[in-house]
């Protein structure tokens, strides 16, 4: 085994010219006056509903998933027995965009991502810590395909355990012989869509009449126009939890949880911290003896901070690939 496997956050593609959360939720909140809702109808409400949040909560105006948190509560609240405790004042009009919003919030994320042309050079230095044999692990919380173009341009091999040819879902390509990089989307991919087999529907055949494919833009002109691919691609978005009980979901934090448990170390590059079914295994990890080299301009939170096997390393994503400031620090730390 590798003795040393990589978590990204969305710090890690920042230098490539991605939106941090902050930014994220600036733009998604600039566009809300022109979202349609399930109708297809502007919702100037959408807007009005995010700045009376934002007066209750200040954290919503830099973390569009808290803003998530707040209309499920809201959403809950309305149904018994939950109204028998709680008064809402938000109005009616408002209450309905509530309704509205979990179901048109991913294409606008989507399309916000699209708008970017990221620069991704420099994940391509990932290539600098594969193994002699197997492949390094790297698991990632990002929806961006960064890691992907990056290791296409350097022909560096990749998989994320779909197979290249269908397009399908196959894990075992994670359990390859050829030397190079298993990438574990852990919260799904701009790439990766619901497909439904109508053929096979057609003649009563249920099982395995649905699945994932990940699909570029290119690759669909090949497929048979009986398959009837979902408009926008799988992410893991709140409200919804985003530790999913079904495949790919499930597989892939099954590999985190049982590498984090083999490895003298997790480099983390870019996280902020936000997701606590991650924090509970780099907790147990930690407790395992596993060194965490933390990557990141900001500061860690405090629950880390005590912990003698937990590094903080204040530099931005491109510098420590780039300038192999990871590799120095490893190397301080004995791995």
């Amino acid at each position: 085994m590798n003795e040393t496997i990589f978590l990204l956050g969305a710090g890690a593609s920042v230098d490539a010219g991605l939106p941090t959360v902050a930014t994220l939720t600036y733009q998604l909140k600039k566009r809300l006056t022109r979202v349609p809702g399930v109708n297809r109808k502007i919702r100037p409400d959408f807007k009005k509903l995010f700045d009376r949040i934002c007066r209750y909560d200040p954290q919503v105006s830099t973390n569009y998933e808290r803003f998530f948190e707040w209309i499920e509560f809201l959403l809950k609240a309305q149904k018994e027995p939950f109204t028998c405790v709680t008064r809402i004042k938000l109005g009616h009009s408002l209450m309905q965009a509530a309704a509205h919003f979990p179901y048109v919030v991913r294409g606008e994320i989507v399309k916000l991502f699209q708008s970017h042309k990221p620069s991704t050079a420099y994940l391509s230095k990932l290539k600098d810590f594969l193994p002699t044999q197997g492949r390094l692990e790297v698991f990632t919380l990002n929806y961006d395909c960064c890691v992907e173009d990056a290791c296409a341009v350097a022909k560096t091999y990749l998989t994320t355990g779909f197979d290249p040819v269908n397009k399908r879902w196959k894990p075992q390509f994670f359990h390859g012989k050829q030397v190079g990089i298993n990438l574990h989307k852990l919260h799904g991919s701009l790439r990766w869509f619901g497909t439904t087999d109508t053929t096979r529907l057609s003649k009563g055949l249920w099982t395995d009449s649905y699945y994932f494919m990940e699909l570029k833009h290119q690759d669909r002109r090949a497929l048979p126009k009986t398959l009837n691919i979902s408009d926008e691609p799988t992410l893991i978005l709140g409200p919804a939890p985003k530790l999913q009980s079904d495949d790919p979901f499930l597989t892939l934090f099954y590999r985190f949880h049982r590498r984090l448990r083999r490895v003298r170390a997790c480099v983390v590059i870019g996280y902020g911290y936000g997701d606590e079914h991650v924090n509970e295994k780099l907790d147990e990890a930690l407790k395992l003896g596993v060194r965490v080299l933390n990557v990141n301009l900001a500061d860690p939170p405090t629950r880390f901070l005590s912990c003698c096997k937990f590094h903080h390393l204040k530099v931005s994503a491109k510098e420590a690939l780039e300038k192999g400031r990871i590799k120095s620090e490893l190397v301080k730390l004995g791995i």
